[in-house]
């Protein structure tokens, strides 16, 4: 690969931070990182019935310190609730309240939908590759 290739792909990574740092206007206090986290306990809840903060930590790829910070947030604004396993009193299991569904349905689902409606000349191949290089940007990135 060329430095200007390089430079490219990197200012294309510039352009797809910014595209997410414009999408739609989010609830009074609410920011894109949010919206990712609910969609996490959403989607960890469909397939286990059951979500802790480590399954979202997992899934989200970040640390447990600011997943935890972030469910603390979302709690505050009503969208998360916390309740305790029946079986363990010590495991605490995370579900969405009927705001955080909302907003997920609003936010995520709708949204994306109809963003995939724009975007009907892309194949599943093509964003495969797509996010299968930002991730090899982000394992090789010096430094790191």
């Amino acid at each position: 690969m060329k430095t200007e290739s390089l430079k490219s792909l990197l200012d294309a990574c510039f352009t797809a931070k910014h595209i997410v740092e414009t999408l739609p206007e989010l609830p009074k206090g609410m920011k894109p990182r949010h919206v990712h986290v609910l969609g996490a306990v959403s989607e960890v809840y469909e397939k286990q019935t059951e979500c802790m903060v480590s399954d979202v930590s997992s899934l989200m790829n970040i640390t447990m310190p600011s997943v935890t910070k972030l469910i603390q947030e979302l709690e505050a604004m009503g969208m998360v609730e916390k309740y305790k396993d029946s079986q363990d009193k010590r495991v605490i299991l995370l579900r969405l309240t009927e705001k955080g569904s909302a907003c997920v349905k609003k936010y995520m689902t709708e949204f994306h939908k109809k963003w995939t409606e724009n975007l009907g000349g892309i194949s599943d191949e093509q964003v495969q590759q797509a996010v299968e290089m930002i991730r090899l940007l982000e394992r090789t990135m010096p430094g790191r």
